[in-house]
């Protein structure tokens, strides 16, 4: 049976095993990494309640401001980089909590809907060509 230093050894000329993952572990649970996540946190608290310290006119004019420049970023086929400057937080704001789930979400969403249209557009051509063909 075959030891991991003949398998490494195998593979090429590696002969140190891969230290990345112990290294992550290690940030992961120092206390660093602890402190980051609760300035993260409490960021986050800080954003919420300055949210909800706004007057209903106020939160409707964000809410809608964020929602078109998102919408509008997303269909214009921006990177996750691109919506953080269409936003204005570029690169300051990298680490904005799901801010990526919403870019690949709304990416999703345009990008199938660019698709659907192109399939609608080939369709139609297609159903063009036929209809001359009939006619010739």
């Amino acid at each position: 049976m075959a030891t991991l230093d003949s398998s490494v050894m195998y593979l090429g000329k590696m002969t140190k095993p891969n230290e990345f993952g112990k290294a992550m572990q290690e940030w992961w649970d120092s206390g660093a990494c602890k402190e980051l996540q609760k300035s993260n946190e409490e960021a986050k608290q800080r954003a919420v309640g300055k949210y909800f310290m706004l007057s209903e006119s106020d939160k409707l004019d964000m809410v809608q401001a964020i929602c078109y420049i998102m919408c509008k970023a997303e269909s214009e086929g921006t990177s996750h980089r691109g919506l953080q400057d269409a936003l204005g937080i570029y690169p300051t704001g990298f680490w904005v909590d799901h801010l990526m789930e919403v870019h690949n979400a709304l990416y999703g969403y345009y990008h199938d809907q660019k698709k659907e249209n192109e399939l609608k557009g080939d369709l139609d051509a297609l159903e063009k060509f036929v209809e001359n063909k009939r006619e010739c």
